[in-house]
């Protein structure tokens, strides 16, 4: 074996045992668990998430159409292994032998839902089924008291006569729309045409559902996406607009941001221990070089030294990210339903490409640096001035490369970097400003505080890049507490305990004063009753709107202009309702005699209007022409009426109307709303109550799985702070050497010491709480589509914070210096 590859393991060994290592082994593996442990989890976690909340839509894909598809498209689905279904949606009037009710039909066929469970109770028994037999049905509870009927009974829908087999308790894909056509009733499809139902003009809206294994369900979904049209919608779970939709996209970009900052802090993490290491090393190579050494033979030994110790250490991050996901994904276990290997191929690939990235990128100007170390350095003393710019392109490279491997966005990892870099610059200039006027401060301060205070001014530049540091770990934990506390905040506002989980729908006027009067009496919390009737916007400022924007209506009228392309829901009121808010305009005044109407923010741009164009609508057989006077941002994730458009009461209070409304009923009241609904058949109830639950639950798995992500993130920044702390040993000690040899007294050394720290971490805590203010507020409004919000509380929690853990951790990596004897002192920085 060669001399240069023994004295290279010896050297290893013996750095190891001092402990020069430590900290640059520990950013590695951290690193590397880090990147394991986050990738593996947030793959498990999203999976676990998007599979039960499947249940939502009963399938992993739906192809919704106003036409049926080819045959074509099951043969595809069949190739590729993918289970298929289909829905068939229509209202009806439904016959019992002396009443008749307006029904929700839906014709499945018999493998529905592909996902999750419908429930029905037959005989008394509740059990999950799938298409009822031919010639039976599936209804809701609401259809035997209205139709004055029973399990077994039979009802006419259209020409056929139908068994009822049994009572609908639960549907997976439900809808969450309150302006339905009353309780639902479930056919198989093989009835549907004998029923004579499906006619020229019919409105009959179709669902093809699809599930299957995630890598055959992408192979379809490729197929098939080219061939939908506008006027056709394909989607999953995160694309259902719904509110479940809404908080997996956000756990989803919360996780992944968050994974991101973990891998940023490790890395800073490696590169802080790394510079280090190289700058203690400075003198053994001079004296190597001065006992003849040559430069090839340094190289081979401290390549193969750092080659060795990154091997070791990305295997041990391995090992350790194994252990984290193990830990992680028991945590959750008793929650979610994890599926497939614990240690998957992705996860490790990424890690291990983590773990070298970092042992190579961040380390090979401060290697190169020292293998180019002059013998001559010993007399002349050793140079450890800040590096030039360009010195830093290999680091801030393999970060960008680190970032988009990770979120598979290059927009958003060059924003990070380019970002990160301007807000570095930004600090380093506030940095030496605040350090240069610290020695104005300390001449009026007591002797320990003086002395920590001309510490900081005589080391501005190290001091400066230390600050860096400390402010962007800093920065990005208080960024991962604010955001984790803000989406489940967010969440749980949204999803009160008093959230409304009955709908009534079909409210005829005559009965207004009774519902109100029930609500009053059982005291009820209630969104008030909403009108609604049904109109069609016509025409934009006199011009005609085209019912769907397709190229082929386009070239028909050149004059059109795109419109809503169905009828819509409208309603009058005298207040604007709550969750609710004027963006432009003004609500208008309850006495008000000029026709007015307010319109959804989206809608008005996706109309391109604003206030003062004028809106005419086909309500009937009549026209309403109706100028925009005010814009509003609707609140769709709250379970409430919500409408594209409000008028003031002068508008359409003479056309006839029906009534919905939103409540919370209790235990104890729902009996009574059961007795009320016997009383008035007409009225039609909703029941989201099973959806609310399911929702809760999937909100506090996702909220478990973020203070997973936040532990790790937390510890990646704690050994940031560590690191940065150990990088200034060296010249502290010659200080101390010559400070205790002056004759100044421990206790004094110690507070002055303790005191820098404080300081530095205390400045370093300011500047991270305006950067994070300001990312917060790019994150809300950019990324996760949330009103913006100040954090002054995570201000002083960040100076506080700040100051404490690097005073801490300052103040006990020294104190074993500060025990020192100033003659050792002495000898250790010979």
């Amino acid at each position: 074996m060669k001399n240069w590859f023994k004295h290279s393991l010896s050297l290893l060994k013996h750095e190891l045992k001092r402990g020069e290592l430590t900290i640059v082994a520990l950013a590695i593996i951290l690193a590397v668990s880090a990147v394991f442990s986050l990738t593996g989890f947030s793959n498990h976690i999203k999976n676990a998430l998007v599979n039960e909340s499947t249940a939502f839509i009963a399938a992993d894909r739906v192809w919704a159409t106003s036409r049926p598809l080819s045959e074509n498209v099951k043969a595809k689905a069949d190739e590729l292994n993918v289970n298929s279904a289909t829905q068939v949606f229509m209202t009806s009037m439904v016959f019992s032998e002396e009443r008749m009710v307006l029904a929700s039909l839906t014709a499945v066929t018999d493998l529905y839902p592909l996902r999750g469970d419908l429930l029905v109770e037959q005989e008394g028994v509740e059990s999950a089924v799938n298409a009822p037999d031919i010639n039976r049905v599936w209804v809701q509870q609401g259809i035997l008291s209205k139709l004055d009927v029973n399990e077994g009974d039979s009802i006419e829908i259209g020409n056929k006569s139908f068994v009822i087999q049994g009572v609908i308790n639960q549907i997976p894909d439900a809808s969450f729309s309150v302006f339905t056509s009353g309780p639902t009733i479930i056919l198989h499809f093989d009835d549907l045409q004998e029923t004579g139902l499906i006619q020229p003009g019919s409105r009959i809206w179709y669902e093809y559902l699809y599930a299957g294994e995630p890598s055959d369900i992408k192979d379809f979904e490729e197929w098939v996406k080219p061939q939908v049209n506008e006027s056709q919608r394909w989607y999953d779970i995160k694309d259902s607009q719904s509110s479940l939709a809404n908080a997996l996209n956000r756990a989803e970009k919360y996780l992944s941001l968050a994974s991101m900052l973990g891998i940023v802090l490790a890395a800073v993490a490696v590169a802080v221990a790394g510079r280090r290491y190289a700058q203690r090393q400075q003198s053994v190579v001079a004296i190597f070089k001065a006992m003849g050494t040559s430069k090839q033979y340094v190289r081979k030994v401290y390549l193969l030294h750092w080659s060795l110790l990154s091997a070791v250490s990305i295997i041990a991050g391995l090992l350790v990210g194994v252990l984290l996901l193990a830990i992680g994904l028991n945590s959750v276990k008793d929650q979610l339903q994890i599926q497939g290997q614990l240690i998957e191929l992705y996860p490790l690939l990424v890690a291990s490409f983590t773990g070298v990235i970092c042992a190579c990128a961040f380390a090979i100007v401060p290697l190169k640096e020292l293998i180019n170390t002059s013998p001559l350095s010993i007399l002349r003393g050793f140079n450890n001035k800040a590096l030039p710019w360009y010195a830093h392109i290999p680091a801030i490279s393999a970060l960008f490369l680190l970032i988009w491997l990770f979120s598979k966005n290059l927009p958003l990892s060059l924003a990070l970097v380019v970002g990160g870099l301007l807000v570095s610059g930004v600090i380093m200039l506030t940095a030496k400003l605040i350090l240069m006027l610290s020695r104005r401060a300390g001449a009026k301060a007591g002797k320990s505080w003086h002395l920590a205070l001309a510490n900081l001014k005589r080391r501005a530049n190290e001091n400066a890049v230390q600050l860096i540091s400390f402010t962007i770990a800093i920065e990005l934990l208080l960024l991962i507490f604010v955001m984790k506390g803000a989406i489940i905040d967010e969440w749980q506002r949204q999803l009160p305990a008093d959230t409304a989980n009955r709908f009534l729908v079909n409210i005829a006027h005559d009965k207004v004063d009774e519902v109100e009067a029930f609500i009053e009496q059982h005291n009820i919390v209630s969104s008030g009753l909403y009108p609604v009737v049904r109109g069609r916007l016509t025409a934009i400022n006199d011009v005609k709107t085209i019912r769907r924007a397709t190229k082929e209506d386009e070239t028909k009228d050149d004059t059109a202009r795109r419109g809503v392309g169905r009828e819509l829901n409208l309603t009058w009121r005298n207040d604007l309702p709550s969750e609710n808010k004027i963006l432009d305009g003004s609500w208008w005044q309850q006495d008000s005699q000029s026709a007015q109407v307010s319109i959804e923010q989206k809608l008005a741009e996706r109309l391109e209007v604003s206030i003062g164009d004028s809106l005419s609508f086909q309500i009937g057989s009549d026209v309403v022409e109706v100028p925009i006077t005010s814009i509003r941002e609707v609140n769709w994730n709250s379970l409430q009426p919500n409408f594209y458009m409000i008028f003031n009461p002068k508008v359409l209070s003479d056309f006839p109307a029906s009534y919905i409304n939103s409540m919370y009923i209790t235990e104890e009241n729902k009996p009574k709303l059961q007795e009320f609904l016997t009383d008035y058949p007409t009225v039609s109830m909703i029941d989201v109550e099973a959806i609310i639950n399911q929702l809760r639950t999937v909100i506090s798995q996702v909220s478990l799985a973020i203070e997973f992500v936040l532990i790790l993130v937390v510890l990646a920044g704690s050994l940031v702070l560590v690191a940065q702390v150990q990088a200034s040993m060296e010249e502290r000690e010659r200080e101390l050497a010559i400070l205790k040899t002056l004759g100044a007294k421990s206790k004094m050394l110690n507070l002055s010491v303790l005191y820098e720290f404080v300081a530095l971490g205390a400045v370093a805590g300011l500047m991270a709480s305006i950067a994070m203010e300001i990312a917060v507020y790019i994150l809300q409004t950019r990324v996760f589509d949330m009103t913006p919000s100040l954090h002054l509380s995570y201000w002083l929690i960040g100076i506080v914070s700040g100051a404490l853990f690097v005073g801490i951790v300052g103040f006990l990596s020294c104190s074993r210096l500060l025990k020192l004897s100033s003659v050792t002192l002495i000898r250790r920085t010979m």
